[in-house]
C-alpha cells in the first residue's frame, strides 16, 4: 500500500483513502486507526496553474534563481517542481532536493554552504522557509517571497 501512495505522490496525485469498521459503537467520537477496512483508493491531480511553467522559465531565463518551498511530501515535491520546470526531469537531485527537517538540522556553516544547490524544500515549515531566506540575504542575495502570510513581516 506504501508504495502504492508513493508512486501516485511521485506524479504528483494527491492521495484519499476510504474506509470502514464493523460494529462502530455509537458514542465514540475518536476516528480509529486500526481494524479498519479499507474501500478504496483516489487520487486527485492537482497540476500547475496555466501559465507557472512559462512564467517559471522566463525567471529563469532573466537570471532568476527559484526555489520551492513546500509542505508537500518529497516525492510530490519533485514531481511538481518537474513539471512547472523548476526542475528538470534528468536533473541530478541528491543535492536539488531537501526535506525541511534536514535543512534545519544543518549546522549554519552547512546551510551556508548548501544554499545555493537547494531548489526544493519539502516537508517544511514556515520557519524553515524563514531560515532560507535569511541565508540567501545573508548570502548576498535579493530575495522575494510569495505565501506564507506569519512569516512575511518577519523579512
Amino acid at each position: 500500500m506504501g508504495k502504492i501512495i508513493e508512486d501516485m505522490a511521485a506524479k504528483s496525485l494527491r492521495c484519499i483513502a476510504f474506509a470502514h469498521t464493523k460494529n462502530p459503537k455509537d458514542n465514540e467520537r475518536v476516528l480509529q486507526e486500526s481494524g479498519l477496512i479499507l474501500l478504496g483508493l483516489v487520487r486527485l491531480k492537482d497540476p500547475c496553474r496555466p501559465g507557472v511553467r512559462t512564467a517559471v522559465e522566463a525567471c529563469i531565463n532573466a537570471g532568476v534563481n527559484i526555489k520551492m518551498i513546500t509542505g508537500d511530501n518529497i516525492f510530490t515535491a519533485k514531481a511538481i517542481a518537474t513539471e512547472c520546470g523548476i526542475l528538470q526531469p534528468n536533473e541530478d537531485m541528491s543535492e536539488a532536493v531537501i526535506e525541511g527537517v534536514r535543512f534545519r538540522n544543518y549546522s549554519p556553516e552547512e546551510r551556508m554552504a548548501k544554499i545555493n544547490k537547494i531548489c526544493v524544500m519539502a516537508r517544511s515549515s514556515p520557519f524553515d522557509k524563514l531560515l532560507m531566506v535569511q541565508c540567501l540575504k545573508q548570502n548576498g542575495h535579493v530575495v522575494a517571497v510569495t505565501g506564507t502570510a506569519p512569516m512575511m513581516h518577519q523579512l
